[in-house]
């Protein structure tokens, strides 16, 4: 089988039997978390009580990667969110540039429970978890 390779938004976080997934095909999944959704949900953690330890180990069930900060190429989030402003407005969807533009210079499809906020990417997949599985399972 070969390595399936995705960035996860928050929203899919939600679906226990879609992660409950990536736990039974961690090793035929790279699961990578863009910075934003990373410390988003982190942030859940927090506010639900939960120590970052337990935060990282629940992480760490999926072999999560986060990927780095460093990643994002600010002025491509910019452009991205300026091509866009007539569907998307910068100060709602702000986290969905950052999410889209970091996936597609790493080359990684999303998925999400919002498609729709993600239309305007190129060059990558953008799918709900269901469809996930099932690409996942064509393979």
């Amino acid at each position: 089988m070969a390595l399936l390779k995705i960035a996860l938004d928050t929203n899919v976080f939600r679906n226990f039997d879609f992660i409950n997934y990536l736990i039974k095909k961690k090793e035929h999944c790279q699961v990578n978390l863009p910075s934003v959704v990373h410390l988003e949900l982190g942030s859940f953690f927090k506010s639900k009580g939960l120590s970052w330890e337990t935060f990282e180990n629940d992480l760490a069930r999926i072999n999560a990667l986060v990927l780095p900060w460093e990643g994002i190429d600010d002025q491509a989030v910019v452009e991205n969110a300026f091509a866009n402003r007539g569907e998307l407005a910068f100060r709602d969807h702000f986290r969905d540039f950052l999410i889209g533009s970091q996936c597609m210079k790493l080359n990684l499809d999303i998925v999400t429970n919002n498609k729709r906020h993600f239309q305007w990417c190129n060059g990558i997949i953008i799918m709900t978890p269901d469809e996930c599985v099932e690409k996942r399972e064509e393979k």
